[in-house]
């Protein structure tokens, strides 16, 4: 009985063998399964703080030169116009806008909190400080988004890791969400949208709302290129394009530079009214 028992084991046994091996030539190999690259820790208010600190402190003096574009019922900046920036740390700053012709249209000053604005057709300047625009009249508004689109340039945010609510993570960039209040107030007087892209920690857009959502001013920048003074490898990243809109009034300003260049002596003249 053993020796017909063996000959029918080594049948069965072959069969589940052809059956195993008939099953696996018949089914699609599975792929490789593709690792997920792990998502990069999110920069902290801190470490976004510090990059832009740190960008800021690289610039000590600035040249350019832009087109402005604006929109709104402002004059006389209602149009396409050439300018010139020039910057010297720590806020002395120094607008100009040109006609076609080369005749100055206006000509801001801002030393430190004093500011000076001369327009074309008018006699004597407007003066005033920071941050109070109202003896600008109409042309306040335009100023004021004129400085932001410059502060946003030079990497100045105006808050701190305290004022720092919350983030989101999207695909490209984290939006933080920030706190401000007025001097000596603790009531939120407006919230920020502060967008910063994932690899480069660069400011992408910054959103200003009422606490109660009520949207207020968007800046957005754009176009960032590597600059740096002629015959020097130091060199800083600034964004070429700026645009800042009100929506109160369906005001905006747009800011396209040309050239920019960093840390060259600027003369004291340039921020002299001749």
């Amino acid at each position: 009985m053993l020796r017909c028992r063996r000959p029918f084991v080594r049948w069965v046994a072959a069969g589940v063998l052809c059956l195993s091996v008939g099953a696996c030539a018949g089914r699609t190999p599975a792929p490789p399964v593709e690792p997920v690259p792990a998502r990069a820790p999110v920069l902290t208010p801190q470490q976004v703080l510090a990059t832009l600190h740190a960008r800021e402190a690289n610039v000590t003096s600035l040249k350019g030169l832009f087109q402005a574009d604006a929109e709104g019922s402002f004059s006389p900046f209602s149009h396409s116009i050439q300018g010139t920036l020039f910057y010297q740390r720590p806020r002395a700053i120094r607008l100009r806008g040109f006609t076609r012709f080369g005749g100055t249209l206006f000509d801001f000053l801002l030393n430190d909190r004093p500011y000076t604005l001369h327009t074309a057709g008018r006699l004597y300047p407007m003066v005033g400080r920071l941050p109070d625009f109202r003896p600008l009249g109409d042309l306040g508004l335009p100023v004021q988004l004129g400085l932001r689109a410059v502060d946003v340039l030079l990497g100045r945010l105006r808050w701190t890791a305290e004022q720092f609510r919350e983030v989101q993570v999207t695909n490209t960039a984290y939006r933080y969400t920030v706190a401000l209040s007025r001097d000596n107030e603790s009531k939120v007087s407006v919230l920020q949208h502060v967008w910063v892209d994932h690899a480069s920690a660069l400011v992408q857009g910054i959103e200003y709302y009422t606490p109660k959502g009520k949207k207020l001013v968007t800046l957005t920048a754009s176009d960032y290129r590597k600059v740096g003074p002629p015959g020097q490898p130091d060199s800083v990243i600034l964004p070429f394009v700026i645009e800042v809109k009100e929506y109160a009034t369906s005001s905006s300003v747009r800011l396209e530079f040309s050239e920019l260049v960093p840390n060259v002596p600027v003369s004291a003249k340039e921020f002299e009214f001749r």
